[in-house]
């Protein structure tokens, strides 16, 4: 059996995944800070792990934009230093990244389609996703959810996409995670836009505009396919 470590589990993703499979390694951020690369390596010195999944992000796009070192800290430094010592420690990285790396402008993405990330949140995802994809070995998997209680009082009618609820996806990526899979996949379900994905499961919400948001860019279609 596979010894898993799991970075980021007290998130939305990160959650889901532990209900999965309870038995990973789950430290939290003041035990394993990966921003730190001598933390990492004395956390691995003392724990053969076999895979790594990456779920640890700051995601908040309007926090992004603003709080620039932070971001880069978070999104691209922890994942560096993941990579560096793959070699000392003999592990597999699984790294989870967005659909947000792309622009947005046409949709119906692969994953060997050229990224172009517009907001400081997706520019921090793709810097980190290439770091990861320099070791060929690695998986990097670019999925996107909706949290299991939608927060928001309305939904974009105009922004489409493949993702779908995270007690959804967490299952496909867990599985991928755990496969020999190497390379970029991405992850999702049908498309469709996020108003009507997110009605299916909250039938009163409200309809919005993306054009309602000015404060960060807001792509119009980041569907993925296979």
């Amino acid at each position: 059996m596979k010894r898993i470590l799991l970075i980021g589990a007290s998130g939305n993703l990160g959650t889901e995944l532990m209900n999965i499979n309870p038995n990973m390694k789950a430290p939290s951020s003041s035990d394993l800070n990966i921003s730190c690369i001598k933390n990492i390596d004395k956390y691995l010195e003392q724990n053969k792990i076999d895979v790594i999944i990456n779920c640890a992000a700051i995601t908040d796009t309007i926090k992004c934009e603003k709080k620039i070192n932070e971001t880069i800290k978070s999104n691209v430094l922890g994942p560096i230093n993941l990579v560096m010592l793959q070699n000392k420690h003999d592990f597999k990285l699984v790294h989870i990244s967005t659909d947000y790396v792309f622009d947005g402008k046409v949709g119906n993405y692969k994953p060997g389609d050229p990224i172009n990330p517009i907001s400081n949140y997706s520019k921090s995802k793709a810097a980190s996703e290439l770091v990861v994809r320099m070791n060929s070995e690695n998986l990097v998997i670019r999925t996107s959810f909706f949290p299991i209680f939608f927060k928001h009082p309305a939904a974009f009618t105009d922004q489409f996409t493949t993702k779908d609820f995270v007690d959804i996806i967490a299952p496909m990526v867990y599985k991928e995670a755990t496969s020999e899979k190497k390379g970029v996949l991405h992850i999702g379900t049908n498309k469709d836009s996020v108003y009507n994905k997110v009605k299916k499961r909250y039938p009163n919400i409200k309809k919005m505009s993306k054009n309602d948001i000015t404060s960060v860019y807001i792509p119009k279609d980041t569907s993925l396919l296979k």
